[in-house]
This record gives C-alpha cells, structure tokens and sequence, in this order.
C-alpha cells in the first residue's frame, strides 16, 4: 500500500460481536500480511475489517469492508489479495458520515465484480449501526492520528441564501437520503441472499449425508439378508443331518442291545466271537454319539447365531425407517415369537419379552423350563448324549451301557448315570 494523498488518513478497524474490536495502523496491517504478525483472537476465522480513510480532519471520506480469513496460528491467509486502496477510490457513493457522501465498497456495492465475495455488507439496521460504530472510533481516534481543526464559517447576511438554492439544497439532501435507504434495501436483501443460500447449502448437504446414511444401511441389509438365508439354510441342513445321526446311534444302539442279549445265552467260541462285535458295535456307537454331541452343538451355536441374524436385520430394517424404536418395542409390538430347540425340552417358544435372557445364558433358560437347575441339566445333557456309567475307579471309567433317561426331571446324578455295581460305591472306596 502507499499514501493515497496529502492530509488523509487511513486505518484498518476489525468488527467483532457489534463493536469495534480491534483497530490497526496501516503499516501495521501490512506488517500482518506480510506474515510478521498474527492475531491469536481469529485462529481459524473469517475477522470482518474495514480499510478506513479519513479526511485530515478526522471525517469519513472513504470505507471499504473487506473479509480476511486467519489460520489456526493467527496468521493472515497469505493469498489475500483484495485492493481495498483502488476499491476506496473507484466505489460508488454511500451516507454522509460528515463529510458528504463517503466512498462505500460492500458486498452489495463492489465497483470490482470478481471482488463481490471478498467483502462484507454493513449493518444498517437502527440501534446496531456499523457506519455509527465506525465513525464514533474514528472520533475517538485512539490510533492517534493528528488532525487539524477545521475552520469555522463565518455568517454574514452578505451569505445569505440566493432564492432557490435553500429548495436545491433540500432536493440534495432528500437524494442522499433515497440512496441510503436503496443502499440499506440492497445490503438487506444480500444479507438475505446470502442467508438463504447457506441455509440451501446445509439442507442440500444434509440431504446427501442422509442419503448416504440410507443406501448404507440398505447395503447392510442386504448383506444381513443374504446371511440370515444361508444361515437358514445351513441350520435346515444341520438338522436333517442331526435326524440321520439319530436314527443311525438308535439303530446302534438297538444292535449293542441284541448282542448283549446274544452274549448271554452264548459259551465257548461264539461267545467270544460275539463279545468282539459287540465291543465293535459299541465303539461304533461312541463315535456316533459323540458326532451326534458336536453337531448338536453346532447346531445350538447356529441357532444362537441365526436368532442374532434376525434381530440385526430387524433392528437395520427400522433404522431405515421408523428409527425411532427399539428393536424390542417393535417385536412385541409385531408380535414376533421365536422358537428354538434343546434336548429335554423340546421346542421352546419365546415372547420377545424372553429373547434377550435366552441369549444371555440359553442353558439356564432350558433349563429353567425344565424345572431343574442349570448344573442338572448339564449333568442330564452329559447322560442324554452318551449313557454309560461314569464312575472313575482305579481300572479307569466303567462304561457299562446305562438305560437312557429322556427327561432332565426325572434324572438323579449320581444314580441314573451309574450301573447298578457302582450306584452304590464312591471313588473313595475304590
């Protein structure tokens, strides 16, 4: 920047919460542009200024408001390149501040065109008057410019007015009012302009940020539903599966029983021959039992799983929708009711208010629908899949085939899992 002319003054003020927060030397502003100063109070702001010239009285002559973003150091942006000194020279008239109509560059008044979004248009509204605010700083002059006293007129009746010009005065003035009411008019219509245009901004962006949020969830449905499909169809095959390997350990069983039958009533050669494929059967029969055991749990782990699939998708479902329920409210609201199965129980129908204590903890729910505690049923489950004595002694554990007791009530630890030998015998004595 340079001086503009003899006996003015220039001054760069910064607008802050409807006041004059800050004001600089000219040299000074330079100096911050130059990157040898920074201004920690608009750390990644966008600070309004003002570019002030003043007459050497100390009037208005010129203002131009400008906008300077800093960064998060309190440095000025180093591409700022607004001429506010051609701007102050080149704009369009605004109010009289004193001095007759000012130099005014707004956002709504830009002699520069390309310069428009570079500035800011001033508050004209009464009581909260930026022009005011400006004019009472610069009176005040804190910047301590020195001014010189203007020279008073002196009356004469020689000055009195010629017939005519007291009208042609009053027209000037009615003028300069019209064009400081259009001057307020069109800074208040871009200040609307401008608002609604943010305020399209932000729904637009809004828009597409739930548009996002929408297919994406969509997506995951998708996803969750596909699962859920070869879960469904992974457990149907399971439990054909698990129905093959039930008939296949019953009918095992039902051989190990006739060659026991076969066992007793035969002596010398055949009764060896028989105890051999009765001992074949029932190592047979183990295997198939404890095939059976890992595929009825996998068959409880997927269902678990299946059941948590189904909650997802219904719970994605409504957050596509109607958000604003819990996954809970809407099953029961739906009336859902799930079912699953385990051993001595059956088919256990659920109400949504019982799903979430299921997968908490699925044996304690069976086996509380059992009426039996959850170590019961445990130690009825171990009997259910493979019924052999388990009594340990010093030749190791017993074996012996057990009578299978079906439901988990009637099963008493300790007994119906013992032979009729060791029922009564404790490991201690062994």
């Amino acid at each position: 920047m340079s001086s503009r002319q003899a006996k003015t003054h220039q001054a760069v003020f910064f607008i802050e919460q409807q006041k004059v927060a800050r004001q600089l030397l000219v040299s000074e502003f330079e100096a911050l542009l130059d990157g040898m100063g920074t201004l920690p109070d608009y750390e990644d702001e966008e600070a309004q200024g003002v570019y002030v010239v003043m007459n050497q009285y100390g009037q208005i002559k010129a203002l131009v408001f400008f906008l300077l973003y800093f960064d998060e150091n309190g440095q000025a942006d180093a591409s700022w390149n607004v001429p506010i000194e051609r701007l102050a020279e080149v704009s369009g008239s605004g109010p009289d501040l004193g001095a007759g109509p000012i130099k005014l560059a707004c956002r709504s008044q830009c002699s520069i065109n390309w310069h428009q979004d570079d500035l800011w248009d001033p508050d004209m509204t009464p009581g909260s008057n930026d022009f005011l605010r400006i004019k009472k700083a610069c009176e005040e002059n804190r910047l301590r410019f020195k001014f010189e006293e203007p020279d008073l007129p002196v009356l004469d009746s020689v000055d009195a007015p010629l017939p005519g010009e007291e009208d042609l005065d009053k027209r000037t003035k009615l003028a300069r009012l019209i064009k400081e009411q259009r001057l307020r008019i069109r800074t208040l219509e871009s200040s609307k302009e401008k608002a609604h245009g943010d305020l399209g901004r932000e729904q637009r962006l809004l828009e597409h940020a739930y548009k996002n949020e929408v297919q994406e969830l969509k997506q995951q449905l998708a996803q969750l539903r596909i699962s859920n499909e070869k879960l469904q169809q992974k457990l149907a095959a399971r439990n054909q599966q698990f129905m093959d390997l039930q008939d296949k350990v019953g009918d095992q069983s039902k051989l190990v029983e006739r060659l026991s039958q076969k066992v007793k009533q035969a002596s010398g050669g055949e009764r060896e021959q028989l105890e051999k494929q009765k001992l074949e059967a029932e190592v047979v029969l183990l295997r198939e039992q404890l095939e059976r055991k890992n595929l009825d749990l996998a068959m409880r782990d997927e269902r678990e799983a299946l059941l948590r699939a189904e909650l997802e998708e219904f719970k994605e479902g409504q957050a596509d929708g109607q958000s604003d329920y819990s996954v809970l409210d809407k099953l029961k609201e739906l009336e859902v009711v799930y079912t699953a199965y385990h051993p001595g129980a059956g088919h256990i129908t659920m109400s949504t208010n019982e799903v979430k204590r299921y997968l908490d903890n699925p044996l304690a729910f069976v086996a509380e629908k059992c009426f039996v505690t959850e170590e019961h049923y445990q130690a009825w489950l171990a009997h259910f899949d493979n019924p052999v004595c388990g009594f340990k002694g010093a030749q190791g554990t017993c074996h012996r085939q057990l009578e299978k007791i079906s439901t988990p009530s009637d099963f008493e630890p300790g007994v119906d899992d013992r032979c009729d030998a060791h029922q009564r015998v404790t490991a201690s004595s062994a």
